[in-house]
């Protein structure tokens, strides 16, 4: 009878703690990426895409040497660069997709670079402001802590808000020739890592957890 009554207390610390670190801990990741509205490729002589961000007028775009910039729309102030991890100095294209969240209210970029006709990514980056900075949140180094092996054939896709479950979810694949084939065409791919990004309120920055 004593011991009940000595546990009882100990056991409802436990249960009670668990149940706050399970809603801390929904309450960091409490944020939902909503479905983009559209993407722009950067490559060749579309070298510019046009954007706004918290009123300001902004553009994306190419130098002649083929890295991109994230710079005011005059030109005079240049915020971010993003180079390649090929050290390619052309034909290389930037997909550019604006990313909301909601719960807070909350946007972003994201920039997956290619390179070549099968379009071997060459770079990754997921920007934003902080502390009214323009910073860059996920990079290839973070995604080379999760097992990410940068300078090997991968292709990095993005899935956000997939049937309306609000999660930002990043794939990389490779492509292989299954055995006795001959042809381009009979390539296929499979999946080497896969990431779910998430939004921590509390450490005002991404966190990412394999799948």
């Amino acid at each position: 009878m004593h011991l009940t009554k000595k546990l009882f207390p100990t056991l409802f610390l436990l249960c009670f703690s668990l149940a706050m670190s399970v809603i801390g801990t929904e309450a960091a990741e409490a944020a939902e990426f909503l479905t983009p509205e559209k993407s722009a490729f950067i490559y060749m002589d579309n070298r510019r895409m046009n954007t706004r961000y918290e009123g300001e007028k902004l553009k994306f775009e190419t130098d002649d040497y083929g890295f991109l910039h994230l710079m005011s729309r005059s030109g005079r102030r240049d915020y971010l660069s993003f180079i390649n991890t090929v050290g390619a100095r052309g034909g290389v294209g930037y997909k550019v997709t604006q990313i909301r969240t909601q719960n807070p209210d909350m946007t972003f970029f994201e920039i997956i670079a290619d390179i070549g006709a099968h379009g071997m990514n060459c770079g990754y980056w997921l920007i934003g402001k902080r502390d009214g900075k323009w910073v860059t949140f996920v990079s290839l180094d973070n995604l080379a802590r999760m097992g990410y092996t940068v300078g090997e054939w991968h292709q990095i896709l993005s899935s956000i808000n997939q049937n309306g479950n609000g999660r930002f979810i990043l794939t990389s694949r490779h492509e292989y020739m299954p055995p006795g084939a001959k042809y381009g065409f009979q390539r296929r791919y499979a999946n080497d890592l896969k990431i779910e990004l998430f939004w921590d309120d509390e450490a005002q920055w991404f966190g990412m957890r394999s799948l």
